[in-house]
């Protein structure tokens, strides 16, 4: 089964039973349907813990069990928690040079010595990702993406005004994470439209992790005035502790999460 099935949802949970219905339909076509050459993700966050790991693993998960091809995860973070976390390598390892890919003309060569996440991804973590994260991306990503159709990256905290361009840069669609307080939630919203209109032109999705659970207007009223997609995740226990989601909403939230990023941010 995959990680939603539109039957088992409870009726009361319906504000429309065919209006939710249709949503989730389509946010699972979107997932599966083609991407033209190839999708580069990206996930940056604007302060540390507020979760664009835990959303990384959960839109991987997602993805994975909906695509016939494996994806690629780059893990271009500072701390490597991304590949430590599907079980690639451990903390301060990463992924041995390989010749094989730097020169890759076929799929098989791309997947040389990547090691296998749990569902069926290949996961890259490139050597100098904690020191410069966008030089070792396209030193040992770059060359392989084109041959997976979807490409995943946590490059972790950015910074503004020092380096969340660069890595915005090399992607088609970046997610944007923060605490969906009112804060952090504006000012994740005012960032998008900075990236949006970077010379490369990557799509922005706003992700608004509600960490403590109080969360309640703050991500409605970006919703309404942002240009971008926004999606509130739910606190949820499972995916506080690192693994999958347990509750309904979060399972809802990470598939509408999904679609939007696959889709290119026009889900």
């Amino acid at each position: 089964m995959t990680l939603i099935d539109a039957r088992g949802i409870p009726r009361a949970l319906f504000a429309s039973g065919a209006g939710l219905r249709a949503r989730l339909e389509g946010w699972d076509a979107a997932i599966r349907g083609p991407v033209g050459s190839v999708r580069r993700i990206g996930f940056v966050q604007l302060d540390a813990g507020v979760g664009a790991t835990t959303l990384a693993r959960a839109v991987l998960r997602v993805a994975s069990a909906r695509r016939s091809e494996p994806l690629l995860a780059i893990d271009a973070s500072t701390t490597g928690d991304l590949a430590a976390r599907l079980g690639a390598y451990a903390h301060g390892e990463a992924t041995a040079p390989g010749p094989e890919r730097a020169d890759a003309r076929t799929s098989a060569e791309a997947m040389t010595g990547l090691a296998p996440g749990p569902g069926g991804e290949r996961v890259l973590r490139p050597a100098g990702a904690a020191a410069d994260a966008t030089g070792a991306w396209l030193d040992e990503a770059s060359p392989i993406a084109r041959f997976f159709d979807v490409a995943v990256t946590d490059f972790g905290p950015r910074h503004p005004t020092v380096d969340m361009a660069a890595a915005a840069a090399l992607c088609d669609v970046v997610c944007l994470v923060s605490a969906a307080d009112r804060g952090p939630a504006e000012l994740s919203r005012s960032l998008g439209g900075a990236v949006a209109g970077l010379p490369e032109s990557p799509r922005v999705v706003l992700a608004l992790t509600d960490l403590a659970g109080t969360a309640r207007r703050a991500p409605e009223a970006v919703a309404g005035h942002s240009p971008d997609p926004v999606v509130r995740v739910p606190r949820d226990a499972g995916l506080a502790a690192g693994g999958a989601a347990r509750t309904l909403r979060a399972r809802i939230a990470l598939l509408e999460l999904t679609a939007a990023l696959v889709a290119g941010g026009a889900a």
